[in-house]
Formats: structure tokens, sequence, C-alpha cells
């Protein structure tokens, strides 16, 4: 078999190659900075492909379209050599299985010319010829997995979370007062729990639950304020400039979410709702000719229960984003100043 190769060096690893051979074997060989190594790879798989412009095993076995498991098995391998400095690496056409033929420079050419006159269409452990017996025990232990193990989750056991947010509603009627939209916040302390569902090689699926307790703030704008008469809610005007004015619900409440990882990218979406349970309500005002503040515990005529949908998006290890929505209305149906009113919020997790 005609052997043809691309010999790159990172001084020259600024210009982009496009790769398209006929031959059963692609073979690319360059140096590897991070490790000073020289690696050669050589795979059968008969798509194109461009090489990358940053020439690393990392970015090289990417390209060829091999999997980000055998990519780190890859980079462990050549980065336990010692002092040897030449690595050989064979790639399966489905870049599904990386195997170490050679650690050292001077076996490099026998190995090369076994190639070179062999089947090269698939690559396994079966394949390897009887002078291979002394890397035995380096293999071994680079043999693919059959499943990640318990401390390779996606998603840890247990979680504590930080809940920071907006809050406002829509769908009540048009005397519903607006509100003030950095000044109705969410707050939440979350403790969950992940319940590892399906443990893949590209995608983890996880069962997400726990407890939160959280506070509810609805700032009115301008001198609105909530009244609560004869068990009918009721929004008035103040006769005097307000500086607060403000409806506080906390609640506990039990979120319940279906979170998927995805490895490669290293994001994680979960959907799923949650319930609650109102364990207070207050309502404070504050004067702006006075330091004096007014705090009022009532129900102010909420529903006990809440319930809805939530939705998180974010980076396994950065910042989540999260939007809850009320199925439920926000107050109880025999309040008429206010049916239908529901409540939604947008934020960010730590």
């Amino acid at each position: 078999m005609k052997r043809l190769g691309l010999i790159l060096l990172l001084l020259l690893g600024g210009i982009s190659v496009k790769a398209s051979y006929k031959q059963d074997t692609t073979i690319v060989e360059f140096t590897d900075r991070g490790v000073k190594k020289r690696v050669t790879v050589y795979t059968s798989s008969k798509k194109d492909f461009e090489l990358p412009r940053n020439l690393n095993l990392e970015n090289v076995l990417k390209t060829m379209g091999v999997d980000s498991s055998e990519r780190k098995k890859a980079l462990v391998l050549i980065g336990q050599d010692g002092a040897k400095q030449d690595t050989i690496l064979l790639v399966a056409s489905d870049g599904r299985n990386i195997k170490i033929v050679a650690r050292d420079a001077r076996d490099q050419l026998s190995r090369r010319d076994t190639l070179r006159n062999g089947n090269n269409d698939h690559w396994s452990r079966s394949d390897r010829n009887d002078d291979d017996d002394d890397n035995n025990d380096n293999d071994r232990k680079y043999e693919k997995p059959k499943k990640k193990s318990g401390n390779s989750r996606f998603f840890s056991r247990t979680d504590f979370g930080f809940y920071l947010g907006l809050n406002n509603w829509a769908n009540g009627p048009s005397t519903v007062p607006s509100l003030q939209t950095w000044g109705s916040r969410f707050i939440a302390l979350s403790f969950q729990r992940n319940a590892t569902l399906v443990n893949g090689k590209q995608m983890d699926l996880a069962l997400t639950y726990g407890p939160e307790i959280s506070w509810n703030n609805f700032m009115f704008e301008d001198n609105n304020y909530i009244e609560h008469t004869n068990e009918q809610v009721e929004f008035l005007v103040a006769n005097k400039d307000l500086n607060k004015t403000k409806l506080v619900e906390t609640s506990l409440n039990l979120p319940v979410m279906l979170n998927f990882g995805f490895e490669e990218a290293k994001l994680k979406i979960g959907l799923g709702g949650y319930i609650g349970y109102r364990i207070g309500t207050y309502r404070k005002l504050k004067y702006s000719d006075s330091s004096k503040k007014e705090i009022d515990r009532d129900n102010y005529g909420l529903n006990d229960f809440r319930y809805g949908l939530t939705a998180e998006i974010g980076k396994r290890r950065g910042i989540t984003f999260f939007g809850r929505y009320d199925m439920g209305d926000l107050f109880k149906s025999g309040q008429k100043n206010v049916a239908g009113l529901q409540a939604w919020t947008i934020g960010i997790r730590l």
C-alpha cells in the first residue's frame, strides 16, 4: 500500500490543509507541544476533513470525528509516556476505538511496515501482533470502558443552589397596577438531589428534585398599594408619596425536573414543574417623608398552593438561567379584582 502522509510542525500550524485520500490509510504526523512529543495518527476513515490550525492531539482527533471519551483516553495515554518522545495511535474508521501501537521511536519503522502490508479498515485488540505483548500492561488500562465510572457522572448527587430573579404578572384585570421591574425580585435557596437515570457517553439524564424556600416580592409602581378588607383584595392610591410599596410572599416549594447533561458541550438543560405552599405573606409600606415602615401581615387573598412549569439551561460549571410560570391563579377564586392573575419569574441560578 502506498503511504500518503502529512508531516506538519506546529511552527507551520497556521496553514489549514484540506485532506482527502483515496488510499486505505490516512497518516497525520505532527509535534504536540503540550506534551513535547512527536505524534503519528493513522486512520482508515474515508471521509474528508480539514486539518485544524492549532495542531495538537485533541484538535486533530476531534477533526477526524473521534468521540470525546476516546479523545480523553488518548490524551491520558500520551501524557504518561515519561521520557519516550514518540507515539503512534491507530484510530478505527468509525472513530470509536483508539489503540497505541508503539511508544518508542525505534519501534516505529517495524510498526509502519506492518500497517502498509496489512488491512487497516478496522483495528481492535484482537488485531495486535505477538510482538505487542510487551505493551500488554500499558494497553490494557486504556481499553474502552463499557460504561463510565461513578465519579464521571455529569451531575453531582447533591446540589445547593441560590436563585435570583425578577417577578412579574400577567392575565389580570386592567385595574391591576404594574410592577417595578427591578424591585419585584425573586430569591430562593434550593437543596437538590440528582438521581442519574442514564449515564451515557454523550449524554446523562437525571431526575432532579428537592425542597426550596422562596421569597416573591411584588413591588408596585407609583403610589399604589394593596388592601384586604371584607375578604376582598383591592388596589388603592396613597394620598402621600410612597418610597416603597410591595407585597411579599414566602413559600416552601418542591421543583421536579428532568435534567439533560451533554458531555461534549458541557451543557445542561432541565425541564419540569413545581408545587409550592405559602407559609407567610406581608405588605410593606414606606413613606417618602418618614423613615418609619408599616408592615402588615395577612394572607391578602393569595392562594395557599402554587404550581407551574419550570425550565433551566446553563453550562455544567457555570451560571444557569431559569424561568418559571404559574399555571394556577395567584389569588383565590373569590377575588374579583385580581381574577385570573398569574405570576412568572426569570433569573439566574448560582
